[in-house]
């Protein structure tokens, strides 16, 4: 009679446990949903080491589509294989449409820019030192359609005369695309600010950063005047943002670009978000403010198109950057 009832207990127990590990599923389902609740992305969960993506509510009026866009530096002197994984990893997802790449310029990339085009993915580059051969675009063909390119100087290069941090001349890459699905021109504006240029909240006084300033004022004025009802930017700015945003320093990217463009930080914050290099957000995905949808926008009103849907820092990669990734919607 003992044995009997102690089988019974034990069966009543493993019911229960059996209960308690569904319930813990089903908690975690709904709370990871919550999580990530964009409902553009099904089934976009990624690795905790991706931190948490910050989503924003849709706005008033029709969803056309919504296009991920990602700014990568990815390190020059990668060798071939490790750059080639972070090809894969980066082009494997399929919340990725359109990559602005910086220090692309080495033979390992190079060589790996054709061999994606079987994967579905093109990508334009610059072959010559005379040029922004350290900028590259890349887009998904089934989603985009490159219309054309251009590119523009910032300025020129500091010699080891001029400076004890030498530096490239800078370039921005206009890039122009059409969406497939909806016939809409997508502009991409692509950039590397210089190297050595903030300290403590403020500009470095050196000529990297008195060149930076005026690369930033020239870049400030393109978003008035890039084609395309969506106009987009991705770049390596060498400034954290949270340093930017809180000191404002004159020629910064803040004050530089107010009233021009936003950033997905200025957006959607920082809460949650991993820094893109060490403790630093240097690596940005901007929209022009003329592109932008606001939250008072009734459907068929004047507004922009494009909203930041929501931005995550990608864990994994090879690089001492890591990619930011944007989820952009675009309205009727």
């Amino acid at each position: 009679m003992l044995r009997a009832s102690l089988r019974t207990s034990l069966r009543v127990l493993a019911a229960l446990v059996a209960v308690a590990v569904v319930l813990v599923a089903v908690v975690t389902v709904v709370r990871d949903g919550r999580d990530d609740p964009d409902a553009d992305d099904p089934g976009q969960r990624r690795a905790v080491a991706e931190g948490r993506a910050r989503v924003a509510p849709r706005l008033p009026g029709e969803v056309l589509t919504t296009i991920g866009v990602v700014s990568y530096n990815a390190l020059r002197h990668l060798p071939l294989e490790r750059a080639r994984r972070d090809w894969d990893r980066l082009t494997g997802r399929d919340d990725v449409d359109l990559i602005g790449w910086q220090e692309s310029k080495s033979p390992a990339f190079r060589e790996l820019y054709p061999q994606y085009r079987a994967r579905g993915w093109e990508t334009w580059h610059w072959p010559d030192p005379d040029g922004p051969i350290s900028l590259a675009v890349s887009w998904r063909t089934a989603t985009f359609e490159l219309l054309d390119v251009s590119f523009r100087r910032m300025h020129r290069g500091g010699f080891p005369r001029e400076t004890t941090d030498p530096f490239p001349a800078r370039w921005v890459v206009t890039a122009q695309l059409r969406h497939r699905a909806t016939g809409r021109t997508v502009t991409l504006l692509n950039t590397h600010v210089n190297q050595h240029i903030e300290t403590g909240q403020r500009f470095e006084r050196n000529l990297n950063a008195e060149r930076a300033k005026q690369h930033l004022a020239r870049l400030a004025r393109m978003w008035d005047t890039a084609p395309g009802s969506v106009v987009l930017g991705t770049g390596d700015y060498n400034f954290d943002f949270a340093d930017d945003a809180r000191a404002r320093p004159a020629g910064g990217i803040t004050r530089a670009f107010r009233g021009r463009a936003s950033s997905t930080y200025q957006l959607l914050g920082l809460d949650g978000l991993r820094p893109t290099r060490n403790t630093r957000w240097i690596d940005y995905v901007f929209v022009a403010d003329r592109s932008l949808r606001t939250a008072g926008a009734a459907a068929g009103s004047r507004s922009g198109t494009a909203q930041i849907a929501r931005h995550r820092v990608l864990g994994g990669y090879a690089s001492d950057h890591a990619p930011l990734l944007a989820r952009i919607r675009v309205y009727r």
